[in-house]
């Protein structure tokens, strides 16, 4: 006869190869990054292309994978949203078709057993360790809509060489500038460091924004606006307004509002790129952009 243990079952539930992912890109950007400064320092190339690509596959994620893909808050050409999703993939996020599934499911079941990160259950659960447990409450009816969508099956298809085409672009970047010891320097610090960093500035949207700031726009699940995490996550941080509307292209609704995304968007319909946006605030709330 065999006997389980609650240990067992545990281990069995555990998502071993993204726990030992992110346990690697953890431990390189604690350990790695600040020996090689010791060592050698940083270039102002290597800072140039962290800050360049933090913006790029930041933007990738809040615009491409966020607003446009899961929310469809607003429409553009088939080549801007391959450009979006190539972005958004780079973060290292999964492809836009699984994220965009679970974040319609979180919307969808907020607060409930079923929100793949689930504030309810800890700040640590709901910023990574839900990522590190196989998900019993996987659904394809939220993947359904995306499944009709041939960029978001492309970008699908091409994940894996989307990322590492975002980790080998700033170790080429360095090595043309200064050989190998060039490109180490510009692969550790734009490259796993950039990753590390865009990772945990989106996951503080569903940890921070869920359990501490200002509900000004309702209580009815546990999503707040924090103005610092929308610094980090060009405009995110406005996550009570964004989840009393949805649809809204912008999540900081008013003009003084930092939310670089909309701005985007917004700039991008001005030029014919981006169009069909959708506002969904009330009256009182207008005088924005």
């Amino acid at each position: 006869m065999i006997v389980t243990t609650p240990n067992v079952h545990l281990l069995k539930k555990i998502d071993y190869p993204t726990l030992g992912l992110f346990t690697l890109i953890t431990a390189s950007t604690a350990i790695a990054l600040p020996t090689f400064a010791y060592f050698y320092d940083y270039a102002w190339i290597d800072w140039a292309m962290f800050v360049g690509l933090y913006i790029f596959t930041g933007l990738g994620i809040t615009v491409g994978y966020h607003r446009l893909i899961a929310h469809r808050s607003f429409n553009c050409p088939d080549w801007v949203k391959r450009i979006f999703l190539i972005a958004g993939g780079m973060a290292l996020q999964n492809s836009a078709l699984k994220w965009a599934a679970a974040h319609i499911r979180h919307h969808a079941r907020c607060d409930q057993e079923e929100d793949p990160y689930n504030a309810t259950k800890g700040f640590w659960y709901s910023h990574c360790g839900w990522l590190f447990i196989k998900d019993p409450y996987h659904d394809e009816k939220y993947a359904s809509r995306l499944k009709h969508d041939p960029v978001v099956l492309w970008q699908h298809k091409y994940y894996v060489p989307i990322v590492l085409t975002g980790l080998a672009i700033p170790f080429l970047v360095g090595y043309f500038h200064n050989g190998w010891t060039g490109g180490a320097s510009c692969f550790l610090l734009a490259g796993l460091g950039r990753t590390f960093f865009v990772l945990n500035s989106t996951f503080c949207i569903n940890s921070v924004c869920h359990l501490w700031g200002d509900q000004p726009h309702g209580s009815q699940n546990s999503s707040r606006d924090s103005w610092w995490v929308s610094f980090l996550t060009f405009g995110e941080g406005y996550h009570n307004y964004h989840h009393m509307y949805q649809s809204d292209y912008r999540n900081g609704p008013r003009w003084y509002n930092f939310d670089p995304s909309k701005w985007l968007i917004w700039s991008l319909s001005k030029v014919g790129l981006a169009y069909d946006l959708r506002r969904q605030s009330p009256p009182h709330e207008l005088r924005t952009r």
